[in-house]
């Protein structure tokens, strides 16, 4: 650890030796000294009130920084909405290089009429180092839930199962308002349902994270980035939802806001009652052959609690907690039927039924401290977190067969004790903003398997396929980060984060794992601004992908009385390096190359032994991808939005272990969003995307084409209070989970649907003061994601 603060020491001087000095800072402020947040700073030479040396915007804290050619006198002119606009000349050098603008506000008198016009946010945006989508302005993700907004966010890809990633990558990190959230999988998918879409501002697609964020995901982080507060006073909303799969299902939610000058707070609550269909089929092609087809009937039933509450000390210092606590049900029913074959001839026939129960209770604590340093912007934030998740499964199955019967009862519990702590500085500098940071996780996983035979009627209790695992892991962390604007065309960041993990796994059984390994996370963005309407970009990261607690937990866990899975301690982490080369034409077109490779990805193994199903989890194999991206968003008479997007890449893996076979595809996806405003009021919307993912590989897997075409309407009521829309997802069931996984002496071939095809239909009202958007700040705490 003194070795790693050294070293980020070292890199932080280097950079403040180098960097230039016509570097101005400034705040601009109201008469009673409060920040004026995107106000709009231009500064003229002296002699030429014309000519726009530079132009900038203040930040939330109404800070800026900018660079001028030389030392002496220029001329600044101020302007923000609702403030008279403010001009002033100043004299810089080297040695006064802050300023501080003060402006008024606009004194009216007289007004006959008031006409707003409001600066309306393109629903799709291109930054340096992500995409954005302004879901605000999109029908497709009004009156639904987290996860259903992801799902309408273009290059995402989310479903019920958890799996959610970005198209060309995969292993993504969720993060809320910059601070990763604590779950994942199936967990994950009820905690996003929790959140509503009258929350959301925007998604950020962040493919290249810097170093500030945590090294965890291979490919990228998704931020849902919520509403802030603007204004003092209640707010709040109810809203139900009824959506039909094959089955009903319903939820509801509501939430209430209050903010005044020392206190910001809110309480939600939502639940949720969903039943689905979901049809799973496999064939084992090797010396025999065996095709299984599996229908289940899941049912997930809960409810979220989650309050909020911040108090600012002062102007300066704030102080803070939020607590969550979920509550779910998932229980499926379903029944398996599986044929073996010698050749082509039926050998045996095995038919199963089977129970799982799954009750989780998760808590969260996350308690902050956040300090203003100076009138510039500098912060220190300090938080600590508590996580605490309780599942038990009961699971029962009974099976009959041409030769006998089998009854089994399972009983598995998983505890997952999260503890961190965390320390972050931003420091804006005269000539460069530094960020700067130290991390402290510590993971501890309790988890027992008690397997009985229930054939006679009374449970015996079975030893040898019983067990249980003990595991912890202590990961440090430290970053720093440095941007800098060279001038009005170049600006620059470079970020170098270091983690270091302590492993120690013990299984009932006897399996053992003991590792330690620390690794450096680099990270470097460059931007090139010839003028307004064209914007060049380079960016490079690495990533690493831990395995979560259930991938590294010995245990067998039996699907059926021939399949069964088992996790493996020794899975070792997977690391990947990504490059991407950017341009951004008038805010509207644009194209991404990149080039992305990783190592020692892991991942299902699914064997045939015997009559029996075995699914490993093994480091098996290396991939290179290399690609491009473009997207391209308009608006057309004034009413219809479009987005569309297209991504193409060459994608090739090899092989790390004998059974499995690297495979290399070419492969395209593509997108269009189309919302067509009926009215001029906008308060009548209507929706139609489509996009299509043709065959393309991952790993030793050739998934087949995959595609979904959905639709839907929106209506505003009572000045926009009211809000119903309908939508339906997947209207020709084209979103299957097909293709062939390959190995060296066998394939195997996967056919399932997830009931995806949805008609969803949603009343949301809003009441109180619509601007109190409630206190929206979220739990720091990132490795709770891989307590699945």
């Amino acid at each position: 650890m003194q070795k790693t603060s050294i070293i980020a020491a070292s890199f932080f001087l280097a950079f403040t030796t180098l960097s230039a000095q016509n570097t101005i800072n400034g705040k601009v402020t109201d008469a009673k000294g409060q920040s004026v947040p995107f106000a709009l700073v231009k500064i003229y030479a002296e002699e030429n009130k014309t000519a726009v040396i530079s132009e900038k915007v203040t930040d939330e804290n109404g800070a800026f920084n900018t660079q001028v050619p030389g030392n002496g006198s220029y001329h600044v002119s101020t302007s923000a909405s609702g403030y008279s606009d403010s001009s002033k000349s100043f004299v810089f050098n080297t040695v006064s290089t802050n300023i501080a603008i003060s402006i008024e506000r606009e004194k009216v008198s007289g007004i006959k009429e008031v006409v707003l016009v409001a600066n309306k946010k393109k629903t799709f945006e291109r930054k340096i180092d992500r995409f954005v989508f302004n879901t605000e302005n999109s029908i497709a993700s009004k009156g639904v839930d987290g996860l259903d907004v992801l799902a309408a966010t273009p290059m995402v890809k989310a479903d019920d199962e958890g799996n959610i990633e970005i198209v060309g990558k995969s292993a993504v990190s969720i993060m809320i308002n910059d601070r990763p959230v604590n779950l994942s999988g199936k967990d994950l998918v009820s905690y996003l349902k929790t959140i509503r879409s009258e929350n959301i501002e925007r998604i950020e697609v962040i493919t290249t994270p810097p170093a500030k964020y945590e090294a965890q995901g291979n490919s990228g982080i998704i931020n849902i980035v919520l509403k802030q507060n603007s204004s003092m006073g209640f707010s709040g909303n109810i809203s139900t939802s009824f959506q039909r799969k094959s089955r009903n299902g319903y939820s509801n939610n509501g939430s209430l806001n209050y903010q005044s000058k020392k206190i910001n707070t809110s309480l939600r609550v939502s639940q949720f009652d969903n039943e689905k269909k979901s049809d799973e089929n496999l064939s084992i092609y090797s010396g025999s052959i065996l095709k299984t087809e599996n229908t289940r009937l899941d049912k997930n039933k809960g409810y979220n609690i989650n309050y909020s509450i911040d108090y600012k000390i002062n102007d300066k210092t704030s102080v803070g907690a939020i607590y969550n606590f979920s509550d779910t049900n998932g229980n499926n029913d379903s029944r398996n039927f599986s044929r073996y074959y010698q050749g082509n001839v039926l050998d045996s026939t095995v038919v199963s039924n089977t129970y799982n129960a799954n009750k989780i209770k998760n808590n969260q604590l996350n308690v902050y401290f956040e300090r203003k340093l100076d009138s510039l912007g500098k912060k220190l934030y300090v938080g600590g977190n508590l996580f605490d998740s309780r599942n038990t499964n009961p699971f029962s199955l009974a099976s009959e067969s041409d030769v006998n019967s089998i009854n089994y009862q399972l009983n598995s519990k998983y505890k997952y004790k999260i503890y961190s702590g965390q320390v972050d500085f931003y420091l804006p500098f005269k000539s460069f903003v530094g960020e700067v940071g130290g991390k402290y996780t510590r993971f501890n996983t309790d988890t027992g398997l008690d397997f009985f035979v229930t054939n006679t009627g009374v449970p015996v209790y079975d030893s040898n396929r019983s067990n249980s695992f003990l595991y912890h892991e202590d990961n440090w962390a430290s970053y720093v980060t440095l941007s800098k604007a060279f001038n009005e065309k170049w600006e620059g960041k470079a970020g170098l984060r270091y983690e270091y993990t302590m492993i120690n796994g013990v299984a009932g059984n006897g399996a053992e794992v003991d590792n330690k390994y620390g690794k450096w996370f680099p990270s470097l963005y460059l931007t090139y601004k010839p003028n307004n309407k064209n914007i060049f970009t380079v960016s490079y990261s690495k990533r690493i992908t831990r395995p979560d607690a259930r991938s590294l937990n010995p245990t067998t866990i039996y699907l059926d009385p021939y399949a069964y899975a088992t996790g493996n301690p020794y899975l070792k982490p997977s690391f990947s390096n990504n490059f991407e080369l950017g341009y951004v034409f008038n805010s509207k077109l644009s194209v991404t190359g990149y080039y992305q490779f990783s190592k020692d990805n892991f991942g299902q193994i699914v064997e045939l032994q015997g009559a029996n199903r075995a699914i490993k989890y093994l480091n098996n194999y290396d991939e290179n991808s290399i690609g491009i991206n473009a997207t391209y968003s308009n608006t057309f008479l004034k009413r219809w939005d479009l987005y569309a997007s297209v991504n193409y890449a060459y994608v090739e893996s090899k092989g790390l272990i004998n059974q499995v076979e690297g495979l290399s595809s070419n492969s395209l996806y593509y997108s269009i969003n189309n919302t067509i405003h009926l009215n001029s009021n906008k308060t009548f919307s209507f929706l139609l995307n489509f996009w299509n993912f043709l065959p393309h590989t991952k790993g030793n897997f050739k998934f087949e084409n995959v595609y979904n075409l959905s639709s839907g309407l929106r209506m505003s009521l009572f000045e926009k209070k009211l809000q119903v829309n309908m939508t339906i997802q997947d209207i020709f069931k084209g979103m299957k989970f097909r293709g062939k996984a390959y190995y060296t002496d066998y394939y195997t071939y996967s056919n399932n649907y997830y009931d995806a095809r949805t008609f969803n239909l949603s009343v949301t009202y809003q009441f109180g003061n619509s601007k109190v958007k409630g206190n929206n700040k979220q739990i720091k705490l990132e490795e709770a994601d891989r307590a699945n």
